[in-house]
């Protein structure tokens, strides 16, 4: 989770504030990944449904973060943006595939 602090004044308090925004959202994000009800597969609905629901958001986060991680870790900022928001999926290759 990136917390943008360009001109906000460091002080403990807002350092406090900014560990705990990203505290909060690491244990959603967990919360989240383990409950498997939430986001797994839903029996009976196509596989490729739920590739339409994820690819578009997989893409905005590694766009998002390529250009973050990139300007703070240069080249291996691009592999960082990757591993952080997924494998994007394959383009469409047609009905026969």
């Amino acid at each position: 989770l990136a917390i943008d602090l360009v001109g906000v004044p460091l002080t403990d308090a807002n350092l406090a504030a900014a560990i705990e925004a990203r505290k909060r959202a690491a244990e959603f994000w967990l919360s989240w990944q383990l409950d498997l009800d939430a986001h797994g597969h839903r029996p009976g609905a196509p596989v490729n449904s739920q590739y339409v629901f994820d690819s578009p958001k997989k893409q905005a986060m590694y766009s998002a973060l390529l250009a973050i991680l990139t300007g703070s870790y240069g080249d291996d900022g691009i592999k960082l943006a990757a591993a952080d928001s997924g494998p994007l999926d394959e383009g469409y290759v047609g009905g026969g595939s």
